[in-house]
């Protein structure tokens, strides 16, 4: 990533020099041409100035100083030397200048600027200013040289700036690839450090959210797995017990132990859909449902194991309206409540739907101790059902509570209802 950095900035500035440079070296040198062509035709311009008539009867000519490599001369209209440096006979390209005209020149690699000089409407001399070309390009070379020391300088600076960013893109990039690297390998905690590059950092935030989901999604399918067991081992149990029972028994036990296997093999797959269907979405889709309709599945599933242990269980529905969650929820927290009143609870079960405060109130209640706390979150898997049914009563907007006294202990589940059932 670095050297491609490196590359394109390096790249950029080199075309952009090119691109600018070429023209712009030509117009240094067109522009030293021109300027070098003005100062010869001033030059020639005060010469003819300091020219007296005079001159042609012998009078000494002083022509103004000029700075080399520039030469200044006067000449007769016939093209003799008479003062001044140049050339014994003015070239014949510029001889012109004897008619009245101001003429420039490049003969032999000399720039030439000849003007006529005038007394009255008599042009009585010709004044040559000329400099050679290589002393414009070599005005030009230096020009040029300053300006390659630019371009150098322009490279450098870029150089140093793209190296720079480059680094401080590559670090934070380096660091983000090693955080997924440490992501995909199992390591949630990651947290990329902050670059102060906002498309690093959101990509950075964006994978600290994808880690910190992952973590949460394993943390609570490995606690679903450790509370779901809970759920599969009393219709696994009942159903031993059963088929024990009827291979005890005669031919008649036999059969109707079968048909009662069956309604439990029922119950569990029922419940393993259950558990699977929590496991790949907890929260569940929140649907409008009878309350009666589902407590008398519920109770329908228990009758006979309270009836085995002469034990009885009671429903009783005094309206409650439609309640708006997962059925799969609720059915699995009503699971675990009347379970846990059949092995840890005393006498009759009571089970009772009710209204209460615009919310449906399911209590469950027997006549069990009153030394009953809520299990922790690691607690043994024969109390672990009550964690798990206060966590699935939490995630669809409602509460678990309980109640314990010298009567018994009551559980009651808090759920959202739903819209008003018409009479």
């Amino acid at each position: 990533m670095r050297r491609r950095i490196l590359t394109v900035a390096l790249s950029a500035v080199v075309l952009a020099v090119v691109l600018l440079g070429a023209p712009l070296a030509v117009a240094i040198e067109r522009n030293a041409f021109t300027e070098e062509r003005g100062e010869l035709e001033r030059a020639a311009l005060q010469a003819a100035v300091a020219v007296s008539p005079s001159y042609r009867t012998g009078d000494p000519v002083e022509l103004p100083p000029v700075e080399p490599p520039v030469e200044v001369g006067l000449y007769t209209v016939a093209g003799t030397r008479v003062a001044g440096n140049g050339p014994t006979l003015l070239e014949p390209e510029v001889r012109a200048a004897g008619q009245g005209t101001v003429v420039d020149g490049n003969v032999d690699g000399v720039l030439i600027e000849a003007v006529p000089v005038g007394a009255g409407e008599e042009v009585i001399g010709v004044v040559r200013a000329s400099s050679t070309r290589s002393s414009v390009r070599a005005t030009v070379a230096k020009e040029l040289l300053a300006l390659g020391g630019l371009t150098l300088l322009a490279l450098l600076g870029a150089g140093g700036f793209a190296f720079w960013q480059a680094r401080r893109l590559a670090i934070p990039m380096r660091a983000l690839a090693d955080a997924a690297t440490e992501l995909g390998a199992g390591d949630f905690s990651v947290r990329p450090p902050v670059s102060g590059v906002a498309e690093i950092d959101r990509t950075s935030d964006a994978l600290t959210a994808t880690a910190r989901r992952l973590s949460e999604q394993m943390d609570r399918e490995r606690s679903f797995a450790a509370q779901a067991s809970h759920q599969l081992r009393t219709p696994l149990t009942r159903l031993r017990l059963e088929l024990e029972a009827g291979l005890a028994g005669g031919e008649g036990e036999l059969d109707t132990a079968a048909r009662d296997a069956l309604v439990t093999a029922d119950d569990l797959s029922q419940t393993i859909d259950d558990v699977l269907a929590l496991a790949r979405e907890p929260h569940g889709p929140s649907t409008e449902f009878d309350v009666e309709e589902l407590l008398t599945e519920c109770v329908a599933r228990w009758r006979g194991s309270f009836a085995a242990e002469d034990r009885p269980l009671r429903l009783v529905v005094d309206g409650p309206p439609h309640a708006s969650a997962s059925r799969v929820a609720v059915r699995q927290v009503l699971q675990v409540l009347i379970d846990n009143a059949y092995r840890h609870g005393r006498g009759t079960v009571t089970i009772t739907a009710r209204e209460s405060g615009g919310a449906v109130a399911i209590d469950v209640a027997d006549r069990g101790s009153a030394d009953v706390t809520w299990p922790a979150a690691d607690a043994t898997p024969g109390r672990l059902g009550l964690a798990m049914a206060r966590s699935l009563a939490a995630s669809q907007s409602g509460r678990l509570l309980l109640s314990s006294d010298s009567s018994g202990t009551r559980f009651t589940l808090l759920v959202p209802s739903g819209a008003p059932q018409p009479d």
